[in-house]
Parts: C-alpha cells; structure tokens; sequence
C-alpha cells in the first residue's frame, strides 16, 4: 500500500499512463485543484478532450462502465484520462462488490494508456488510523491504486497558501493580516479562496496593492460554524458560564449580533430534525442524507442534543430574541445574553 501527499501526486503528473489514484482525505478543495492540473497535463487539447477525458459519476458507475471505459482507445494521444466523482465506499452492499471494482483496477495494467483518478469525497472513506492501522477498506484499495491523501491544512499552512493567493491576484499580505484571515473565516478552502478573491478586488479597486487588517473586519464573512455550535451547545446545557465565554470570543471577533442569532437558529432546527429523525428510528448516515447535513455534524448534533422537547423549548426562545434582534434599530448581543441568562 503506497499513500502519497498532493505535492508528491504533482511530481508525477504526465509522466506516464497506466497507473490509478484514489484523492481521499479532507480537504476537497485541494482535490478539486489536482484534478484541474491533472486534466491540464493529460488532456491539453480541448477539442480532443470529449475523447481522452472520461467523466463518470459513481451514482450512475457499475464495475462494468468503468472497465468499458477503461477499454475505449484514446483519440490522437498516447493515452486519456478517466476521472470518476462521488465515489463512496460506504454505500458498497458488502465486500463483494468493492473485489469487483478492485478486479476493474487491476486491469490497469492491461489497459496501460488510462490515467484513472477515483474522488472519494471527505468523510465517504474509513480510513482507520494512518498510517498504522489504516482500515481493511483503504488496504484493499491500495493493492490496485496509488493513494493520495489530502489531509486537513493546519491554519500556518493556510496562512502560507492565502499569502500566495493573494500574490497570485497581485495584492499583498503580511502574516499576521493571513493568520486573522484564518480566524475570522475559518479553514475551509472553498470558502477562503473567495474571501481572498474579494478582498484582493476591494483593495484593488481602491487602488491600493496589499491588505489591511480592517479590510477583514469590512469586507470578508465570518465563519460562526464551530463557534455557533459550542454557543448553541452551552446553551440547551444551559451552561451560562461557557455560552458567555463563547459569546465573549464571537464579540472580539466582531461577528455581527444578526448573523450569531441566524446561524443559532439554524443549528438549532437542524439539531431539531436529527433528533426527532433519530426518534423515528433512522440512522445518523440516514439522516445525513435526507436533510443534506454533514454526516460529520448529525454525529455531533446527536451526540449533544438532549431530548427533542427541550430542544423545541430553546428554539421558542431563540425565535423571540432574534425577533428583538431585527426590530432593533441597532442590533446589539444584548438579546443574547438575556437569552442565555434566562435558561
């Protein structure tokens, strides 16, 4: 079993054909960006591109597309590359038919002019515990494919990729304006690739070529999501002590009272629905499917929540105080914390 880093995928992107990759791991704004340099090193004539770039959607992919995928000869290029989205290893009806996509992968070496790229999408892989105990599904997979895991970026490494983004669209910024970038808006990529992009626009268009630390505060959007559930958390717990002190870090980081209160809500009725789904009998994965909420965070919810009544009564609460939060002509945290003191 070979698991390599995204920077050593690179090195060997367009340096021969017949080999196969599976991307899993967290971050899949890092994924998305491989494969665009993979299909720019494999396919580099667009009008060729409809014949030597395959696109499968695992959905609608059987072990046997893709082995016809994998038969069909390139068009007017040494080889093609097959690309294929969505792939879930949880969703497989027992080992059977994870042997038989393994079978296909096999074949790669029989069918050396592919390049096959498999996107397993965060949180559809167990993983186990890498790299000393990688689970017995991840191991089957390594026997055929090169693995490649894009694992979650520590915030010095974002700091580092938002400087160069930021170069990239020919603005500065130093490191301390990156790090508050990373506090305010949080880790995910997707995310801080578009408050980057803004940011650089804003400061451009007034005719300015770096970053200032206000131009945060001003310009980008915050990320409340983990702070709004350790708020939301304290507060069913009706621990005052804890929602005030996460309340408290939410005021220094001058997150707007409307925008608190909103994502407060928000977690709450989702909170609502896994418990009350969970009463009727459905899985935490079940869940996450039809109410499109992170698996990852119907765990948690569901984990945390505590019974669906007094979940109902918090957010009878919460809808007054973010009644008085709007029909206020300067909205304040003021309806916050009464809330909280009054649970």
């Amino acid at each position: 079993m070979n698991i390599i880093t995204e920077s050593e995928f690179r090195k060997q992107l367009g340096t021969a054909y017949g080999k196969g990759y599976l991307f899993f791991g967290d971050e899949d704004y890092l994924k998305a960006f491989s494969l665009k340099i993979a299909r720019e090193r494999y396919c580099p004539d667009a009008s060729l591109a409809m014949f030597n770039h395959i696109k499968l959607d695992a959905l609608d992919m059987t072990p046997d597309t893709l082995l016809d995928a994998l038969v069909t000869l390139p068009m007017m290029s040494e080889g093609k590359l097959i690309e294929v989205s969505g792939f879930n290893p949880k969703s497989f009806r027992g080992s059977s038919q994870l042997e038989e996509y393994c079978n296909v992968f096999a074949m790669l070496e029989e069918y050396d002019y592919n390049t096959l790229i498999i996107n397993v999408p965060a949180g559809l892989l167990d993983e186990g515990q890498i790299p000393k105990k990688p689970s017995a599904t991840l191991k089957k997979l390594g026997e055929h494919l090169t693995l490649v895991r894009f694992a979650q970026s520590t915030p010095l490494m974002l700091s580092r990729w938002a400087e160069k983004h930021f170069l990239a669209n020919g603005v500065r910024a130093d490191a301390a304006v990156c790090s508050s970038l990373i506090e305010y808006c949080g880790s995910d990529m997707y995310r801080l690739a578009t408050e980057t992009d803004k940011l650089s626009w804003y400061a451009l268009s007034n005719g300015r070529d770096y970053i200032d630390q206000r131009d945060i505060y001003n310009v980008a959007i915050a990320d409340t999501s983990y702070d709004t559930f350790a708020l939301t958390n304290a507060i069913i717990d009706g621990n005052k002590s804890k929602a005030l002190s996460v309340l408290g870090e939410m005021q220094r980081r001058r997150i707007e009272p409307t925008l608190v209160m909103g994502e407060i809500t928000s977690t709450l009725c989702d909170m609502v629905r896994a418990k009350a789904a969970s009463n009727d009998g459905m899985s935490a994965d079940e869940i996450s499917s039809r109410y499109k909420i992170h698996s990852f965070k119907v765990k948690m919810y569901l984990k945390a929540a505590s019974s669906y009544e007094r979940l109902l009564a918090v957010m009878n609460l919460c809808t007054e105080a973010d009644e008085a939060i709007k029909n206020s002509s300067t909205p304040s945290y003021l309806a916050i914390e009464k809330l909280i003191c009054v649970i």
